[in-house]
């Protein structure tokens, strides 16, 4: 969820009750639905996809099975849990709260395996690529530590680190600080290998495979588009308010962009056209490309949207409150999608002709008074 979400909340609460769109019928209708006692604020598939993880600020992180929907196992925290992140194995996870706890557990026990302290505010955690080490940042310091809990890399900013990654060998490690400051480090050494300013409007980042270009979404710039070791963007790609995030394609041709002005985008990434705008009421809080990009799913206020590339919305998915993330399945079969309402949901993709059908009857997990 970014910074402005809760303002967006109350706002976006007023705009809703004046002004009600017309859903199509089958929006409500969920294949499945998992109830958490407070917001969700994470949730995802296992690598084989035969569980779903979900966390939430009622203080749990829950495994729930995806034939069913039924309850697997709850693991408890002291505080709120603020996401999740699945090993490639789907044999173990990592979670983070409120409190700066990073906790590594296995799926079949209840207990935690690994227990790591963090200061707080935890912002992200993540696996390396061979699930060997985690990642966790937020602080003025990104962390890694082996699966055992061995300190392994310390890496400083001169402000808080909003986000992390892994390149895609684990060779590098990319960060970039609320200052405006983007850094590629040498993950064996945690020495730096090159940083890149955007200055204080930049709101994150995100680099190229190659890393010979980044992306900078600001809060009144645009996103822009630089090269590495430049001082000014090579395109700059207009929204009229912030924008909340954006994201290469697979082949890096094109962006897609989503904003407070209740816009998601699409750019030629060489000559910084737009190529395709996808409309809503509200601001968007997220955007994904479909695998074969001929699809674009996108969740604003209460609901989820699947576009076509063309611009031609197929259909949405709406929760009862405000819808803080969604993902495809591997398939792209189904969309897992999870908000402020307590839920997370599954809803069928293969329904979304642009036409009216039926859709599956639904089947909602269990809560935790039964457990």
């Amino acid at each position: 969820m970014s910074v402005l979400s809760h303002t967006r909340w109350v706002l976006a609460t007023i705009l809703v009750l004046l002004l009600v769109p017309i859903r199509p019928a089958g929006a409500d209708s969920a294949v499945m639905t998992l109830i958490h006692d407070a917001v969700v604020t994470w949730a995802g598939w296992s690598p084989d996809e035969s569980t779903l993880l979900t966390t939430s600020e009622d203080g749990t992180a829950r495994l729930w099975d995806h034939a069913s929907g039924e309850p697997v196992r709850v693991y408890n925290h002291g505080a709120p849990v603020r996401g999740a992140a699945w090993d490639r194995s789907g044999r173990q996870f990592v979670t983070w709260t409120d409190a700066g706890d990073i906790t590594l557990w296995s799926v079949d026990q209840a207990e935690p395996a690994v227990h790591l302290a963090y200061s707080p505010p935890v912002r992200g955690v993540m696996f390396a690529p061979d699930s060997e080490s985690i990642l966790a940042w937020g602080g003025d310091a990104v962390m890694e530590w082996s699966t055992h809990g061995e300190p392994l890399l310390r890496l400083e900013h001169r402000s808080p680190v909003r986000m992390a990654q892994w390149s895609d060998n684990g060779a590098h490690i990319l960060t970039f600080a609320e200052a405006g400051t983007a850094v590629i480090w040498d993950a064996s050494t945690g020495e730096r290998i090159s940083e890149q300013a955007f200055g204080g409007d930049a709101l994150g980042a995100a680099w190229t495979a190659a890393e010979g270009r980044v992306l900078a979404w600001t809060m009144s710039h645009g996103v822009q588009v630089w090269r590495a070791g430049t001082s000014a963007p090579s395109l700059t790609l207009p929204h009229r308010t912030f924008v909340d995030g954006a994201v290469w394609n697979a082949d890096e041709t094109r962006i897609l962009s989503w904003s407070g002005d209740d816009t998601a985008k699409v750019w030629d990434a060489q000559s910084g056209d737009e190529i395709l705008t996808l409309r809503h009421i509200d601001w968007v809080e997220g955007a994904r490309f479909s695998q074969d990009e001929t699809r674009i799913l996108t969740w604003s206020y209460d609901s989820v949207f699947v576009w076509r590339d063309s611009g031609e919305r197929l259909g949405e998915f709406r929760h009862d409150m405000l819808v803080t993330g969604a993902v495809w399945n591997q398939s792209e079969d189904y969309v897992l999608s999870w908000g402020w309402d307590g839920t997370a949901r599954v809803w069928d993709a293969r329904a979304l002709t642009g036409e009216v059908v039926p859709t599956p009857e639904p089947q909602q997990g269990v809560g935790p008074g039964s457990l």
